[in-house]
């Protein structure tokens, strides 16, 4: 045991503040020269390399949970989950501005989860909204211009939206600093470095730092620990395959989601991966409150 973990720090903090800083330093030195087709690069391939594997897992936790057992109800299992995915990029063409308010909120509320031991729920939710309207306050330009391409008119409003709460979930911020530090000193550190993140970096940067190294690797992390050592291999497994197995639905999408001109390829990169996201959410986010409904029946 080193001495982060004796101090009580998860595996996945250390991996976070480390790559904070590390991203923070290469940002100081080198982001004059970073384009914003750079940027939506980097979140890209972070997300594919070290975000995906989390929700890859579903899968082996529903058969863990019981949400399927046989091979009928794996087969259904799979189509309702593909199903619920297209559905949500079918609704965002039909209705851009209400998919994203609505993928904000939920992945608000998803990554609020990361505290679950050290914040009670409604100060939670503040931190997870806190982590969207943080770099909208900082970077409104920026902010604005990608909910704009996302969403049209109606994701600059949601930009400014954002922007105007950002004064105040920053006092909420402070207020669960204080909070965490009485209960789980290590989520206070956690949330001291993704504020000063959040007004840092780039909102890309950003958050390709917060969801691969700390809020996907913690869910990995809980998983494994829920795991017998020998069914660890498998899961590892599971998350490999599925996560392949997306990489290459997305690059099958490619020639049909991309638009005439190749000079569009950052912007149709940028549309790709958060509207895969937003359609993978849905049922991730179906799988993980059945999973844990299951548990507390159990327990």
């Amino acid at each position: 045991m080193n001495a982060m973990q004796r101090a009580g720090f998860a595996p996945e903090t250390g991996l976070f503040l480390a790559l904070g800083t590390l991203t923070l330093v290469w940002f100081a030195m080198a982001g004059a020269g970073l384009s914003d087709a750079n940027l939506v690069l980097l979140l890209a391939l972070g997300v594919a390399i070290a975000g995906l594997p989390h929700g890859a897992l579903d899968p082996w936790v529903a058969r863990r949970a019981g949400l399927w057992r046989t091979w009928r109800g794996a087969v259904g299992f799979h189509l309702a989950y593909v199903a619920a995915a297209a559905l949500v990029v079918l609704v965002w063409q039909v209705a851009p501005g209400a998919s994203l308010a609505l993928f904000l909120a939920v992945s608000a509320w998803h990554f609020s989860g990361d505290w679950q031991t050290a914040l009670p729920g409604p100060l939670r939710a503040l931190v997870g909204l806190a982590l969207l309207a943080l770099p909208a306050w900082r970077w409104p330009g920026e902010v604005s211009g990608h909910f704009t391409m996302l969403a049209d008119a109606e994701g600059a409003t949601i930009a400014a939206g954002l922007a105007a709460l950002g004064p105040f979930l920053a006092v909420a911020m402070a207020v669960a600093v204080f909070v965490a530090l009485r209960r789980v000193p290590a989520s206070a550190v956690e949330l001291i470095a993704l504020g000063a993140l959040a007004l840092l970096l780039p909102p890309f940067l950003f958050f390709a730092v917060y969801f691969c190294a700390l809020h996907s690797m913690r869910h990995l992390r809980w998983a494994a620990r829920d795991a017998a050592p020998s069914a660890r291999r498998q899961m590892a497994g599971v998350a490999l395959l599925y996560t392949a197995a997306t990489v290459l639905a997305a690059a099958l999408a490619w020639p049909w989601w991309a638009s005439a001109s190749v000079q569009e390829w950052p912007a149709d990169l940028e549309r790709l991966v958060f509207i895969g996201l937003a359609a993978l959410t849905v049922p991730h986010m179906a799988v993980v409150m059945l999973a844990e409904r299951q548990r507390t029946l159990a327990a």
